[in-house]
């Protein structure tokens, strides 16, 4: 007798493990005592363990220098929450102190373009979840913004807009990039694109979604596709 066709004789109950599947059953009704001071130790043990211990440790001893080497100037109290970002190319990277970074973030500083490019974060930025920067030239993000999961922020069309170019795979021109300049205090939602050449005032806010191909007034929503003003924003 085959193994599938014991499986089968246990399952119907029939034959040498016909109470196989009682037993079984009575297994899984099986309770262990509940004696709370020893399982919340455990739990405990556990929490620490996982979810703080091991991530501490691989933040302190892998992540974070492996950061710093990348950066030209990093600040103190940089958190990574996951795998650090992955950088293409060999422009300069400078991160601001107590910044908060998501994981499987892709940033392009640089390549293929060169080693001019520089990506600037201000102190306390959050940059969230698989976020794209693409910098060509200059991006700078300043102080206190919070950029939502799966942002892109490009100051380049990443490539010719001539077909005949494209075919030949030649790279951009310096004409066809511009620097974008983010503010203080902004905030970017979720799934927004923010185009070249864009300059965002401080204390706006990006609505979810939203592809800004034009400078943003400080104090101001803006949403759509094209973004375009909605409110101005007073506290």
């Amino acid at each position: 007798m085959g193994w599938s066709e014991v499986v089968m004789a246990a399952r119907r109950g029939e034959g040498p493990l016909r109470h196989a599947r009682s037993v079984w059953r009575a297994m899984l009704r099986v309770r262990l005592p509940m004696v709370r001071p020893f399982w919340g130790a455990l739990y405990a043990e556990r929490e620490l363990r996982l979810e703080r211990w091991w991530p501490m440790l691989m933040q302190i001893v892998y992540r974070e220098p492996l950061l710093r080497y990348r950066c030209t100037t990093i600040g103190q109290g940089v958190a990574i929450e996951g795998a650090i970002p992955q950088v293409y190319g060999d422009g300069k990277i400078h991160v601001g102190a107590g910044c908060m970074l998501g994981g499987k973030n892709t940033w392009v500083v640089g390549f293929p373009w060169g080693g001019d490019a520089e990506l600037v974060i201000g102190d306390r930025v959050v940059v969230g979840y698989q976020t794209t920067l693409s910098v060509a030239t200059r991006l700078t993000i300043g102080d206190d913004t919070i950029m939502a999961p799966n942002v892109q922020i490009y100051d380049n069309p990443s490539h010719p807009l001539s077909p005949a170019r494209r075919l030949r795979h030649e790279g951009l021109r310096p004409d066809e990039c511009a620097p974008v300049t983010i503010g203080r205090n902004v905030w970017i939602g979720t799934n927004s694109i923010i185009m070249r050449g864009v300059t965002i005032g401080d204390n706006s806010v990006v609505a979810a979604g939203a592809i800004v191909t034009r400078d943003v007034p400080a104090n101001t929503l803006v949403g759509g596709n094209p973004a375009k003003p909605i409110k101005e924003i007073s506290d």
